[in-house]
């Protein structure tokens, strides 16, 4: 019986991570921020009002991170001119050094974002990676997600934000 209950509760612990690292947001407005790009240029969230936004938080040392740029480079691609986009947050130290080589090696075709701590904080306290966040054109947080997310995950999400002007 010991073996089967410790079994039943772990299941039950996985059950619960797996549901809570994918999770639909609760349309909440998703916080603004004023963050620098790599060229010390401000940009905020709110200059992106009227679009659906990819918000991505990752760092140049992390595997899923490095994974998914790819698949979020041909999504601005196929849909930037239809109102999508992509935007990089690093969390990285020094990302003001490391990152203007990572992002012209990897080819990344949106901005990226030094991250600080209060979008950290104001996006629910960033402490996995990467984390990413689906955002409607009128900035309410359509879906949330811990942990890598692939094209074929989002596309369907992004094409249906694109059409319902959410």
């Amino acid at each position: 019986m010991g073996k089967r209950y410790l079994f039943l509760i772990i299941m039950a612990m996985f059950s619960f991570i797996a549901i809570s690292c994918t999770s639909t947001a609760n349309s909440s407005k998703a916080p603004d921020f004023t963050l620098l790009d790599l060229n010390g240029d401000v940009v905020k969230l709110s200059h992106f009002k009227g679009k659906v936004v990819l918000l991505n938080f990752f760092a140049t040392y992390c595997p899923p991170c490095r994974y998914e740029i790819s698949d979020f480079i041909k999504l601005q691609k196929e849909f930037g001119e239809r109102g999508f986009q992509v935007i990089g947050i690093s969390v990285d130290d020094d990302g003001e050094k490391i990152l203007p080589y990572f992002v012209k090696r990897l080819n990344i075709n949106y901005p990226v974002l030094l991250s600080t701590s209060k979008v950290i904080r104001d996006y629910g306290n960033i402490y996995a990676l990467p984390q990413n966040f689906l955002i409607g054109k009128g900035q309410k947080i359509l879906k949330h997600y811990t942990g890598m997310v692939t094209e074929r995950e989002i596309r369907p999400l992004i094409e249906q934000a694109l059409k319902e002007g959410m």
